[in-house]
């Protein structure tokens, strides 16, 4: 893959992709691209429509039958990328909750703990709910005290 940077202060910022076909790799430069313009906003998938959404609106991310679903308050949408690629784009506000799970920490509104060890998480403004790995559920409270309890 050739990388050409072209610094033209004349004019407004544009990234072109050009590919014998539009396959996974070009989709995935294409989201990590949208994921890191200013507007903070991601491409994901709702049927044959690509849909630009803000990542402060997504809750989680999960894997489940081996597609990558991000949910919002009401929606849920598909992007070609996986979890750990969504690690390395998302920001830090982003962290496992489990194997399969991807959490945005600014949204968790309670998490509850059995006996077990397992968690689970419920969102400020949704019915959604996920659990959380006792493997995981010290380091999602972590960031959670991080990014918005010592704000």
């Amino acid at each position: 893959m050739k990388v050409t940077v072209v610094v033209d202060p004349s004019s407004e910022r544009e990234v072109i992709i050009k590919a014998p076909e539009y396959d996974d790799e070009v989709a995935k430069i294409r989201a990590a691209v949208d994921s890191a313009s200013a507007d903070g906003e991601i491409a994901l998938k709702s049927g044959q429509s690509e849909v630009f959404v803000k990542r402060s609106e997504i809750y989680f991310f999960e894997v489940s039958d081996d597609k990558t679903y991000a949910h919002t308050a009401r929606d849920c949408f598909t992007t070609p990328l996986r979890l750990l690629e969504l690690e390395g784009i998302l920001p830090g506000t982003f962290c496992r909750a489990s194997k399969s799970v991807l959490v945005n920490a600014m949204k968790i509104r309670s998490m509850t703990r059995s006996p077990t060890g397992v968690g689970e998480a419920s969102f400020s403004g949704s019915e959604k709910k996920i659990y959380i790995s006792r493997m995981y559920y010290k380091a999602v409270r972590d960031v959670i005290e991080e990014v918005r309890l010592k704000k």
